[in-house]
């Protein structure tokens, strides 16, 4: 047995071949299916790895995703470094960090067990952040609450620069305040009620298994007061499953490659 099938057989998960779900079968703005295998409600840490810039922004969009009926965002103090960003079990570890011209001003990276998220990274640009043009409120804003709707499983909303903003932070704008008249007036730093709505019809559906440091009343002390387990340990090392890249990348020049540079307008 290899040491990524004992890492999951000792947190009793099975290994899988993911197949490309059809989309007629998932729910709207599901990306690829990916979710927190749930029984009830979610309750997920968040660590804080960001520098002090980022607090209020961060704060502020996990309390209004956690409007959701299915999800609360649970803050706590960061588990990992700037610099590595490593995922920890039963976690979401939000990053920020000079990661220098990469093209993208966020990075989302879920790992999986079949479509089951079990932990989250995002990493967020400050090399972009010190530019004028990216260097205000509504910017900041938009890509950390578009990064925890990605770690959630929910996809992009309109991915054109362009299009009339329509409220979501989950739809890319050349102006996320909206008001400087290029994209109409809605200022996109916020979800949408059409992105609850879809993210409650991908949660609608319950599982058979949760992880029990996400469920509500376990989550506050489970991993945050004591060591993790032997197989929480190895999964984390092995980086089973690392199945799903979401890049929430800047807007300035078009990519040459899709999964490392994005449009920085």
């Amino acid at each position: 047995m290899t040491l990524l099938n004992k890492a999951a057989a000792c947190c009793g998960l099975v290994l899988a071949v993911l197949a490309a779900v059809p989309s007629e079968a998932l729910p709207t703005q599901s990306w690829n299916g990916y979710h927190w295998a749930h029984t009830g409600n979610l309750a997920i840490m968040v660590g804080n790895n960001t520098s002090t810039k980022w607090a209020p922004y961060l704060a502020t969009a996990e309390t209004t995703w956690s409007t959701d009926k299915y999800i609360d965002f649970l803050p706590m103090a960061g588990m990992t470094s700037a610099t590595s960003c490593a995922g920890i079990y039963g976690t979401i570890q939000v990053c920020s960090g000079n990661y220098g011209a990469t093209g993208w001003s966020g990075w989302t990276t879920v790992y999986t067990s079949g479509t089951s998220i079990y932990q989250a990274t995002i990493k967020l640009n400050d090399y972009y952040f010190t530019q004028a043009k990216y260097n205000n409120a509504a910017y900041f804003q938009q890509v950390i609450c578009q990064e925890l709707g990605n770690a959630l499983g929910l996809d992009d909303s309109d991915h054109s620069y362009t299009n009339i903003n329509t409220g979501s932070c989950m739809d890319y704008t050349n102006d996320a305040s909206g008001a400087l008249g290029t994209n109409g007036t809605l200022a996109n730093t916020a979800p949408s009620v059409r992105d609850v709505t879809n993210l409650d019809g991908i949660y609608s559906v319950f599982d058979n298994t949760q992880l029990v440091f996400t469920k509500p009343k376990v989550s506050t002390n489970a991993q945050a007061a004591s060591v993790p387990e032997p197989c929480s340990w190895g999964m984390m090392l092995v980086g089973f499953g690392v199945l799903g890249l979401a890049m929430r990348r800047d807007r300035k020049t078009n990519p040459a490659v899709v999964f490392a540079l994005n449009r920085l307008r």
